[in-house]
């Protein structure tokens, strides 16, 4: 049994950011190129934070000097999720120089696949701001138990969720399964169809559709899990009539 859900509007914010963490692995030695770079990636992700906070104040300054009028301003809005933008780039340059670095260690714990599924999605919906989009969850309707870092793989959903709302025409669908010893999330959108290109577009810096950092960090997270990520695209001919589809697996263990 599967019960599905749609999501319309949500206020959202940008995926909770990992904490530190340090590495219970052997580190290898960093050359200093690659430590000014690691460490140039977690300092601009730490003046962009401060910057977005005086923005973040400023804008709530304006909401309450002007009250009601600026709470339904279509300006304020867009700038809040433009602070939320920022923030979610400050998280990802972060995230980029951890992963980097090897400074980072999973802490596994159980947890229930749906529920983070569902917090990206809406979490992703608010930040992205496109109201039209219908983002529609088919789930079981029972727990999907799987032993995981909840933080670093809350942010491989959100990014893929986000990225599949940001280029949908209208609806975007995702599905959890289970398959014995592992559990499959699908994101598929309508939008147009952009390839072929292979899983090798997820380490690419640059595409038309913008897969950048965001999906090097889902791949790269998944492989930490000892899953693995897979993306198809549409054709324009409409005999594959979706925009792009990415399953990422993770083993249950």
């Amino acid at each position: 049994m599967t019960t599905q859900t749609t999501i319309t509007e949500s206020p959202g914010a940008a995926a909770a950011e990992p904490s530190e963490r340090h590495d219970d692995h052997q580190q290898t030695e960093e050359s200093p190129e690659h430590f000014l770079r690691t460490e140039f990636l977690h300092r601009l992700a730490h003046d962009l934070r401060g910057h977005a906070g005086v923005i973040h104040g400023a804008l709530q300054e304006l909401e309450a000097a002007f009250g009601e009028q600026a709470s339904n301003s279509t300006f304020l809005g867009m700038a809040k999720r433009g602070v939320k933008r920022i923030l979610r780039t400050a998280d990802r340059l972060q995230q980029t120089g951890q992963l980097e670095r090897g400074g980072v260690s999973l802490t596994r714990a159980e947890c229930d696949v749906r529920a983070l599924v569902q917090q990206a999605a809406e979490e992703a919906h608010g930040v992205e701001g496109r109201k039209k989009i219908s983002v529609e969850l088919d789930m079981p309707g029972v727990m999907v138990p799987l032993n995981a870092d909840t933080h670093w793989l809350m942010s491989a959903f959100f990014e893929l969720a986000s990225n599949a709302i940001r280029h949908a025409q209208s609806r975007v669908r995702i599905s959890v399964t289970a398959l014995g010893d592992a559990v499959q999330v699908e994101f598929c959108d309508d939008g147009k169809p952009v390839g072929p290109f292979g899983p090798t577009r997820f380490r690419a810096p640059r595409d038309r559709r913008g897969l950048g950092l965001g999906l090097s960090i889902v791949h790269d997270v998944t492989a930490a899990h000892g899953g693995s990520v897979h993306m198809a695209y549409g054709r324009a001919d409409g005999s594959e009539p979706f925009g792009a589809k990415v399953k990422l697996s993770v083993p249950r263990g």
